[in-house]
């Protein structure tokens, strides 16, 4: 998975390096929650509201409409979750509490309009992986043929949660010059995975939807394109 972001990134560089070139830093709030497929079974969560994230951005900044970047995430979440599922003649009940730090690669193209102060909508895609996480909680599973078995884990959330995410990202936000090449971002940006996410506590088609609210800085990098001559 780091190979597959180094990769990624000596891919993309390049291209933003044409022209201008901003650097800018982030943070701000995730609101989160999870939606509820009709998968038969019974899921319950506890969203705590305790989420943020920070961003490093790296974006491509000339006179066109369309630019390039990318943006580095690190997002932390915590939430509990109740679900029971299973056949007739046997089941299984979880009641987990994630707390969980995210990495995400973001690939941002922008279309974006306005001199001075700018306006930008981001089409965005992006790649995750699981950084640091902490779970506690039980799995109790039964069956007819069986006898019952419970299950208590206080440790990571590895095998509980996956390792590797892919989802669509796009969001929208203002760039407004402070001083010189300084400017002031404002962003909103809606997150949605792709793959499975839900697979431990029962449901493979259960998506995690993130509203992300943020503010930061970016400086631009500006190239003087002008020649000497001598006569």
């Amino acid at each position: 998975m780091k190979k597959c972001f180094i990769y990624i990134l000596l891919f993309f560089l390049p291209l933003i390096s044409i022209g201008q070139v901003q650097v800018g830093i982030k943070g701000g709030y995730d609101y989160f929650l999870f939606s509820h497929p009709d998968d038969t079974h019974f899921t319950h969560y506890n969203y705590l509201n305790n989420a943020f994230l920070v961003a490093v951005t790296i974006r491509q900044r000339s006179v066109h409409t369309f630019n390039l970047g990318v943006e580095i995430d690190y997002v932390y979440r915590s939430f509990g979750v109740k679900s029971s599922w299973g056949p007739l003649g046997g089941g299984t009940s979880a009641d987990f509490h994630y707390s969980i730090g995210n990495v995400y690669l973001q690939f941002q193209p922008q279309f974006t309009i306005g001199s001075k102060v700018k306006f930008f909508l981001i089409p965005g895609i992006y790649f995750g992986t699981l950084l640091n996480s902490s779970l506690r909680g039980t799995l109790f599973s039964w069956s007819i043929a069986f006898p019952s078995r419970t299950d208590t884990i206080n440790d990571n959330a590895k095998g509980y949660y996956p390792g590797f995410e892919f989802g669509i990202s796009p969001g929208l936000g203002i760039e407004v010059p402070i001083h010189n090449n300084l400017n002031l971002v404002i962003e909103y940006n809606f997150s949605m995975n792709l793959l499975p996410i839900g697979s431990s506590w029962g449901s493979d088609k259960v998506k995690m939807l993130n509203m992300n609210f943020e503010v930061g800085l970016a400086y631009t990098f500006r190239r003087n394109h002008s020649k000497s001559s001598d006569n």
